[in-house]
């Protein structure tokens, strides 16, 4: 269900941008993502932890990710305190960028259709608050049915906590371009007004289960700065030089 899952790779970047706030949740969550055949054989794809602190957030996973398919990064860092993100590129490199810089970016990606398409993706989902409750690892947690209004079939159900207090920052704020069209696809207000975040997504086509990305652990405790740092050998690459590299490639 691909309209489902670039809302949830969303939902789950949303979770990246945030600041400081009273009773702020600091810690550690640890999300694991599945794959289900059509006789609904279950094969895990990836496991990856979000480390929050007050002012920094840091995404780290087992595998490498795509951003506006254009940057792969085996990790996201997100400084609230200096208002850019870190995206660690490997080899030792990693390339910093402000939301101005990324609404640049995805502007000049424009033309090659890949923040417009990820748009056209994602434009005709609604979602239904059901008013069912259940426990995820000691939080409450709400049931909505995101549905897919071109496909019946094709849906998400999606378990979310007002438990887990996060304030919204930088990507709450209004964006331009290409970015805001994409933002403004999904359903912000469930996480920046009412203050919703997301514990379990199960993704499901043709009416069987497809995909299931959840929490596994849930621990709230006090953070090391090192562990919210650009690691020690690391060169961090402006997105100026970024894309005189691209130019020159």
């Amino acid at each position: 269900m691909r309209k489902a899952k670039h809302y949830l790779s969303a939902m789950l970047l949303v979770a990246c941008f945030t600041q400081p706030a009273a009773a702020q949740f600091e810690g550690q969550i640890t999300y694991e993502s599945y794959n289900y055949s059509e006789q609904q054989t279950e094969e895990q794809q990836d496991e990856f932890t979000l480390t929050i602190t007050p002012d920094r957030m840091m995404l780290s996973g087992n595998n490498s990710y795509n951003f506006m398919e254009s940057i792969d990064t085996e990790g996201l860092l997100v400084r609230l305190d200096n208002e850019d993100f870190v995206f660690m590129t490997g080899k030792n490199q990693a390339l910093k960028i402000s939301k101005s810089d990324i609404t640049s970016l995805m502007n000049m990606f424009d033309n090659g259709e890949s923040p417009s398409d990820v748009a056209e993706e994602v434009d005709e989902i609604n979602y239904k608050k059901t008013g069912e409750t259940t426990d995820i690892l000691g939080y409450k947690c709400e049931k909505f049915i995101f549905r897919d209004e071109d496909n019946e079939d094709e849906y998400a159900i999606v378990w979310m906590t007002k438990e887990i207090n996060v304030n919204w920052g930088m990507l709450a704020d209004p964006w331009s371009g290409s970015a805001e069209d994409i933002v403004s696809n999904f359903p912000t207000n469930l996480v920046f007004k009412e203050k919703y975040f997301p514990v379990r997504v199960e993704s499901y086509e043709d009416g069987q289960l497809d995909s299931k990305l959840e929490a596994k652990t849930i621990s709230e405790k006090e953070i090391s700065s090192r562990m919210v740092e650009v690691p020690s050998g690391i060169s961090v690459m402006t997105f100026q030089e970024y894309l005189f590299n691209q130019m020159e490639n």
